[in-house]
């Protein structure tokens, strides 16, 4: 495939329109970076049916897509479902494989079949699915569907000798030595953490009447087709042989204006007008309690000089059970970040990748505790890259936000850094680029 960079493909505008069936899991940070992807396709005049959660519905019809509802796949609108497993893993590996196997492997049998009674009333170009339902639409394809694309919505999962397993948060370890350690991790992790979901996985094939084991290389959960990686090349971690499907898109960014600014907005310019710095403190919308990031950053930062800006990450929950709240904290529930972060001197995060990437592509340095999902390797990603500081635990003390924070308003090469990378992401245009490579994919009419 050509390299998009510098416009559309040649004979672009001779193709007829696509039809896309595209599939999110109902999860905010799983469905909400397709919206600009599927504006972009409608806007150029393909037809895209969106197969996602009833939540959704009003999003999906803002893009111009179609709505489908969910029959035999799960609606979880949320992860409070997983949180209540009676045998729910603690922060770590087995959680992460535990999470994978009921979310993404055990949902396939009910995922093929919406998708392939969709697929009966009308076909399809090209199916596009988030990354958790790589192996619903590898199924799919088997079965005789399209070929599939991916967006790839969390950091990249490639299993290779050049990283450490996924969910360890591990830097790269280079050299011979450095090789050997991954090789020897990966063996061990596929053995115990990862076993139950590797079970789980053939499982189902099987009951779809598939051969046990997937086709291909045991790369991961990419498409050999075409895999729209969110982010950019320099936060990834580097890899001598990255598959060919694989291409960095920039920041998937739903789309701003949904959050009104709050009434005490005024007070955020008026401290960078004072010359104060503004600290955002966020967990995302999903791992959203407190207790593990919030109270000990507001307990940390107060009585700094800074002017503290919570965002709860629930739209009806606009306090914290702090009482008195100090004088120096403003909090909201969900908060325009597109608006306050240019505003921002540090972010301090639980590691959504959605979220980082926003606070990178901003040119805002980071301050990251979470070790739930995605997070530590989102984490270790932006230490590598020098744009912020990875504390490595799930609920940091008030003195560790405090420290690391100040380490970052102290040192420059933390907004050098982050600069470099949010020129890398503005010289992408992420749902054009998107749309781009997926008309490539289908080919000429």
């Amino acid at each position: 495939m050509s390299d998009p960079g510098a416009g559309p493909p040649p004979g672009a505008d001779a193709r007829r329109p696509l039809r896309v069936l595209l599939a999110t899991i109902p999860l905010q940070g799983h469905s909400a970076p397709a919206l600009p992807v599927a504006a972009e396709l409608v806007g150029r005049g393909h037809d895209v049916r969106w197969l996602t959660g009833a939540d959704l519905e009003d999003p999906v019809a803002a893009t111009g897509s179609r709505h489908l509802p969910l029959g035999a796949a799960p609606d979880h609108p949320d992860t409070t479902w997983l949180e209540a497993l009676p045998d729910r893993r603690p922060p770590g590996p087995r959680r992460l494989a535990q999470d994978f196997e009921h979310l993404f492997l055990r949902s396939v049998p009910g995922w093929v079949a919406d998708l392939e009674a969709e697929l009966r009333t009308a076909p399809a170009d090209v199916l596009l699915v988030d990354v958790g339902l790589v192996e619903t639409a590898r199924a799919v394809r088997e079965r005789g569907g399209p070929p599939f694309a991916v967006l790839g919505v969390s950091p990249l999962l490639v299993r290779d000798a050049d990283t450490a397993p996924y969910g360890l948060g591990l830097m790269p370890a280079r050299g011979p030595l450095g090789r050997t350690r991954n090789r020897l991790l990966h063996q061990l992790v596929r053995r115990g953490p990862l076993r139950p979901a590797l079970r789980a996985l053939r499982e189902e094939r099987v009951r779809l009447g598939l051969p046990a084991d997937a086709p291909g290389p045991d790369l991961g959960p990419v498409s050999p087709f075409l895999h729209l990686q969110s982010g950019v090349a320099s936060l990834e971690h580097p890899r001598r042989g990255l598959p060919s499907s694989v291409r960095f898109v920039g920041h998937l960014a739903p789309p701003a204006g949904r959050a009104p600014r709050p009434p005490w907005w005024g007070d955020v310019a008026a401290a960078r007008a004072a010359g104060r710095r503004v600290v955002v403190v966020t967990q995302g919308t999903v791992a959203t309690a407190p207790e593990d990031l919030l109270l000990p950053a507001v307990r940390g930062l107060t009585g700094r000089g800074h002017l503290v800006v919570v965002a709860t990450g629930r739209r009806e929950v606009e306090h914290l059970p702090v009482d008195p709240l100090p004088e120096d904290v403003r909090v909201g529930g969900f908060l325009p970040f597109g608006d306050l972060l240019p505003l921002a001197d540090v972010v301090v995060t639980n590691g959504g990748y959605g979220g980082v990437q926003t606070a990178i592509a901003a040119g805002v340095p980071l301050v990251l505790a979470g070790r739930t999902e995605e997070k530590p390797e989102v984490a270790a990603r932006v230490a590598r890259a020098g744009a912020g500081v990875d504390l490595r635990v799930q609920r940091p003390s008030p003195e560790q936000v405090r420290t690391a924070v100040a380490q970052v308003l102290a040192d420059p090469r933390y907004r050098t850094a982050v600069g470099a990378l949010a020129t890398e992401y503005a010289a992408l245009d992420a749902p054009s680029r998107c749309a781009d490579l997926l008309e490539e994919l289908a080919g000429p009419g």
